[in-house]
């Protein structure tokens, strides 16, 4: 189930059954009036729900879901009308927000428990191997570079304005110009 609470009083407004996942990795994302939820493990999808119900919204509120390489771990993105995620195999996927109709879909090399990072105009994707790819974000796939470290990146990249800080099991990374 997913669950939302009023943050006050903890009362339960509505709930959402998105079936048998469990172990739900990925946050919720919330834009465009749209709550987009990961089902977790076995057969994750990618599910747009209505936030704006009382009650069990299961049968009433979803607007779309997505069933095609939907990560069990990395969180998606959003960023204006498009959702982007990357399966923990390496298949990145953009979709229209509103209908959840596939702009793209594409492998990208690697394995990935790292979620997305939208920041400075870019998509980030940090593998397990220690590559990120650099995507624009748009209707097509763009990758505008790659960067590779040593070890595994299994932490999410963070962003502030000039850098971006990357975890490998035995470095912290800052890379971005000069010391700010």
């Amino acid at each position: 189930w997913v669950v939302a609470y009023e943050p006050l009083s903890g009362k339960e407004i509505w709930r959402f059954r998105h079936g048998e996942g469990f172990s739900n990795v990925p946050r919720p994302v919330f834009g465009t009036g749209l709550l987009y939820i990961c089902t977790g493990y076995m057969q994750p999808n990618l599910v747009a729900i209505r936030p704006d119900g009382k009650g069990d919204v299961t049968d009433t509120h979803t607007v779309w879901r997505f069933k095609k390489s939907v990560p069990a771990m990395p969180s998606p993105v959003l960023v204006d009308d498009g959702v982007y995620f990357v399966s923990d195999q390496g298949v990145a996927t953009c979709l229209d927000a509103l209908t959840g109709e596939q702009r793209w879909q594409r492998r990208i090399e690697g394995n990935f428990s790292a979620s997305l990072l939208f920041a400075d105009g870019k998509i980030f994707a940090s593998n397990r191997e220690g590559a990120t790819k650099i995507i624009a974000p748009g209707r097509d796939y763009t990758e505008i570079g790659t960067g590779t470290l040593d070890g595994a990146i299994m932490a999410s990249p963070v962003a502030i304005p000039g850098a971006l800080f990357l975890r490998t099991p035995t470095h912290l990374y800052r890379i971005g110009a000069g010391n700010k």
